[in-house]
């Protein structure tokens, strides 16, 4: 068994350790991060089953159904919050435990079956740490699903004004029903990141953030980050999978990008970014694959810019 240890993590999320911030500390002190690399012949087998997954997918991102799928996704979560009242009942579905990871371009299997929860959560901590200072009074979530990341955000500034959207409405209720329930400044509206709405405020002092929800956009994402230029928020940061950071002689990426690309995630955000960057419009580009994600993709590039 090898244990993760705070100067590796800094390192993948390109810091160093002294910078991750304190909500990153304090989580990982309750973590058991230790895990085993999957090699051999149980790594060939690891590869074969993901290649009969990719093979036989049906899912497709952006497709009419999606946003039944989504609804009902959210509705789940909404119903459970209503008989629990835990924050436990938000966690999305589609993290599972017990799942082989993607960790420093090894596949492992880590002792702790919600892993990838709680280490994204740390990854969260620290964007959070680094993006959202002292001068940032609002912060807005556009495709913020069950509102788990705006609630880890809340613990760490309950100051904060947070606004949460998506283009379902189960969970603008669910996040509306949270904000009420544990009497936070949060509140949500629906939001269409394909045709947005410029009546939408954006108020001063703001911060905006995406987690695998441009994603979800299969490839429709210009008119919503014309949009975030135009609104001129201080600072916007991503959390998305980049199929452009992945490298295609490596085998461990080559499957990455099939199941990407199979999917039918998003594509050209990082390259658009860049493009943004040379004319002008945006400022202080940055981009980080954090080598970080679930058996199929690193759903957890780190990519943030200002408005000029």
């Amino acid at each position: 068994m090898e244990t993760l240890t705070k100067k590796q993590i800094a390192n993948f999320f390109g810091t160093k350790p002294e910078d991750l911030g304190p909500s990153f500390d304090s989580l990982y002190k309750t973590l058991d991060m230790t895990y085993r690399v999957v090699d051999g012949k149980e790594r060939d087998n690891l590869i074969l089953d993901i290649l009969d997954k990719i093979d036989n997918d049906k899912q497709k991102i952006g497709a009419p159904e999606r946003t039944g799928v989504w609804f009902d996704g959210w509705d789940e979560n909404l119903k459970d919050f209503r008989s629990s009242l835990t924050t436990d009942s938000i966690v999305p579905k589609f993290i599972r435990p017990d799942n082989i990871i993607r960790l420093g371009g090894q596949f492992v299997e880590p002792s702790n079956k919600f892993f990838e929860r709680d280490y994204a959560k740390l990854l969260q901590f620290f964007a959070y740490h680094k993006y959202i200072t002292e001068d940032i009074k609002n912060v807005y979530e556009f495709g913020c699903g069950s509102g788990f990341n705006l609630i880890n955000l809340s613990t760490t500034n309950k100051d904060l004004n947070l606004y949460g959207s998506d283009f379902v409405q189960s969970s603008v209720d669910l996040v509306n029903e949270m904000g009420s329930h544990y009497d936070l400044n949060l509140t949500s509206k629906l939001f269409n990141m394909i045709e947005p709405d410029y009546e939408y405020e954006i108020r001063e002092n703001s911060c905006v953030f995406t987690h695998g929800a441009i994603e979800q956009l299969a490839g429709n994402f210009k008119n919503f980050i014309n949009f975030l230029v135009a609104k001129k928020p201080k600072i916007c940061f991503h959390l998305e999978p980049t199929v452009e950071v992945y490298d295609k002689n490596s085998l461990f990426d080559y499957l990455q990008i099939k199941f990407h690309l199979k999917r039918g995630y998003t594509t050209g955000l990082l390259p658009y970014l860049r493009d943004l960057e040379k004319q002008g419009k945006i400022k202080d580009f940055y981009c980080k694959r954090v080598e970080f994600g679930s058996k199929f993709m690193e759903g957890y590039t780190l990519m943030s810019w200002r408005p000029k």
